[in-house]
């Protein structure tokens, strides 16, 4: 396969767990994979003999399917973000910051080898307004809602409820200058295959103006656990699983546990590494919910397991791949439309879903719920079943079918 069928590929971190340069190569299309921190043969090799807690990390971002001598990481961007974590700037004002480098990297190698480019929507602007000799396709990969809808989806919400959760920090986040604003705003308007998450971020997308015939939606996959789906119980228990903040619709949901007519022993799990404090005093003024910092994933597969129901509400989620994972342990999940969850099946499959932002639809959710489904082994193997339909396998064929087409 020559240079010209192939794609570069690029991103930090362990992104969606390498799955997209993963369905590159399985399919020969992979040109270079060019990343922050992996583990590299070396690093492997090394790990085999040196106990280091920061290295095992690094180790773990590995993926056998994706050949060593095709992955490029830019080592001193990683350790430049190192200290600006450790001098205690902002690792979101970092990543916005940095990430043009990956982006000039992926142009720099297709520059070089005539390929073209898969980049996700963070690291795609400079690689697709630089020149080439070569004409290259650019396929972009928007992972979350176009940033415009985001924005406008927690104005809304907040002249909804005001005053009720600041968001000044969420708005506040984002890029303070124009050319950063540009780099995530307009780069779709320069691919020529826009590849969505799900319904929801495509139709940000149109939104923004892109045409339908170049923007498709592939939905994630998941990995199944080996577990017993159909393990009940008879108390309501709820589990919630992502960042405390008001874009995952984590107030909405503490009112409505508030409000809501429950069993008296419900109980409300949030697993949060990071809690907005203002979320965090109505967490502990909620009664009946319990709040974890941070879990094994042994801890976090047995909180899926044994819970009732995965609730998270987002106003706006490019997808969530905590639905899946809930749903792969047989726990349904409640979810909004403005999510990947219709992307996955509706009531029948374990999938159950409110208007964004709407308290009294999810108060009268939480109350139904709690009695359709404690006890419920149909709807767990529903849920399960709904899982096994979406494997990993699945989106990696896809994310080839989609690239061939365009080209």
């Amino acid at each position: 396969m020559t240079s010209r069928e192939q794609y570069v590929c690029a991103f930090r971190g362990r992104r969606d767990y390498y799955h997209v340069p993963l369905a590159l190569a399985e399919g020969d299309l992979l040109d270079q994979f060019i990343t922050d921190t992996y583990g590299t043969p070396a690093l492997r090799a090394l790990a085999e003999h040196v106990s280091s807690q920061q290295l095992d990390r690094v180790v773990l971002r590995h993926e056998p399917g994706i050949p060593d001598e095709r992955v490029r990481c830019l080592w001193g961007v990683a350790a430049r973000e190192r200290m600006r974590t450790a001098a205690r700037i902002s690792p979101n004002l970092t990543w916005l910051q940095y990430d043009h480098y990956f982006s000039e990297a992926a142009a720099e190698r297709a520059q070089q080898s005539g390929a073209n480019l898969l980049l996700y929507s963070p690291y795609a602007w400079e690689a697709f307004v630089a020149k080439y000799r070569h004409q290259p396709r650019r396929v972009l990969f928007q992972y979350h809602p176009h940033p415009d809808t985001e924005v406008r989806l927690l104005l809304e919400d907040a002249g909804r409820h005001p005053g009720a959760v600041d968001i000044s920090g969420e708005l506040d986040a984002r890029p303070p200058i124009e050319p950063l604003v540009r780099r995530e705003r307009d780069c779709w308007q320069h691919a020529d295959l826009v590849i969505c998450s799900s319904a929801f971020t495509r139709r940000s997308l149109l939104e923004a103006g892109c045409p339908e015939e170049r923007c498709v939606t592939i939905p994630y996959g998941v990995d199944l656990p080996a577990v017993d789906a159909e393990t009940t119980s008879d108390r309501f228990r709820v589990l919630f699983v992502g960042a405390g903040s008001r874009r995952k619709g984590l107030g909405h949901l503490l009112y409505a546990w508030q409000q809501a007519s429950l069993p008296g022993d419900s109980r409300l799990t949030l697993v949060c590494r990071n809690l907005e404090p203002n979320l965090a005093e109505l967490a502990a003024a909620t009664p009946g919910v319990e709040l974890v910092r941070g879990v094994s994933p042994e801890r976090l597969s047995g909180l899926y397991a044994s819970a009732t129901l995965f609730a998270m509400p987002s106003l706006a989620e490019g997808f969530g791949l905590v639905y899946l994972e809930a749903l792969a342990y047989g726990c349904p999940v409640l979810a909004t439309s403005n999510t990947g969850a219709p992307d996955l099946g509706a009531e029948a499959d374990g999938v159950f879903i409110t208007p964004p932002g709407d308290r009294d639809a999810l108060v009268a959710a939480l109350e139904r719920l709690a009695d359709q489904l404690t006890g419920s082994r149909d709807v767990r193997r529903a849920a399960r079943a709904t899982a096994e339909r979406h494997p990993w396998a699945r989106f990696r064929a896809d994310i080839r079918s989609a690239v061939s087409v365009a080209a």
